[in-house]
């Protein structure tokens, strides 16, 4: 089978040619204008298709300068040909694929009324450092320096509990009997935020004081653990410019659910 045809069956096959929003021409573009790479009886396959179909392909852009270029011209005259023989043959007309193109429009139409980068749902520089500074707080964490021991069973920690009422040291006594790899550094967990860790280890040590132990021992999948709180710090929000994006995506979202909810509101939904 000749290359370019057996790649172009693939693509087919592999549905890899369906229609991408991202690929869609913007309302002011006019394909009329676009050079024609080839025509396929009297069919035009213009530039901006060769793109189109590069992107959809995966491929980097540069490839449809480089040497790929003349390939990815030969299977869009090969899918013109099979397109051409499908219609000519009423393929286009039957049910099946009439209601296969009616979802794929619906879809393109739905999507491209959602793409970001409509004006509907932009977002500003001002829009996102309000909302960053509004979420100072939130974006700002609490962090935790603990030691654990870890035992497989209860009474073994509350053992180990009385030992430390009694003066024990902590790092020693996790050196000699937690089962936690951690055992070797007595213990230590080094820095963390409470929702780092399994629950419920990180509520325990967030309702701790600084400088104490678990009292009563904490379970959980593992065995039975006994914590001491170290120290406690807290951690400044990230930068704005290192997640601006995110907070850009965030209010976009948001934008997008307040336009659908509106929507539904005034829609007639009817289930049976």
């Amino acid at each position: 089978m000749h290359s370019s045809i057996k790649t172009l069956a693939i693509i087919l096959l592999t549905g890899l040619l369906t229609i991408s929003t991202a690929s869609l021409a913007s309302p002011g573009d006019d394909p009329g204008k676009a050079h024609i790479v080839v025509t396929v009886n009297g069919k035009d396959i213009n530039e901006k298709t060769l793109k189109s179909y590069a992107q959809q392909r995966g491929l980097p852009p540069e490839a449809i300068d480089g040497p790929q270029r003349d390939a990815l011209i030969e299977e869009l005259v090969n899918r013109e040909l099979i397109y051409q023989h499908a219609v000519s043959i009423g393929v286009d007309k039957t049910p099946a694929i009439q209601a296969e193109i009616e979802q794929l429009r619906i879809n393109i139409i739905a999507s491209t009324m959602l793409n970001r980068s409509s004006d509907r749902f932009a977002v500003d520089e001002a829009d996102m450092k309000k909302e960053y500074e509004s979420r100072r707080d939130e974006l700002s964490s609490t962090e935790y320096k603990a030691r654990h021991i870890l035992v497989a069973a209860e009474h073994e920690a509350e053992a180990i509990i009385e030992e430390l009422n009694q003066g024990g040291d902590f790092s020693q006594q996790a050196s000699e009997h937690s089962t936690d790899p951690s055992a070797t550094s007595g213990g230590d967990l080094g820095w963390f935020r409470a929702e780092q860790m399994m629950q419920p280890l990180g509520k325990a040590v967030e309702a701790m004081k600084k400088g104490t132990y678990t009292k009563t021992p904490v379970k959980t999948d593992f065995g039975w653990h006994i914590i001491q709180l170290e120290d406690v710090r807290s951690v400044a929000p990230p930068p704005y410019d290192s997640i601006k994006e995110q907070i850009r995506v965030g209010l976009q979202n948001r934008l997008m659910e307040n336009y659908i909810a509106d929507l539904r509101k005034e829609a007639k939904i009817e289930k049976p």
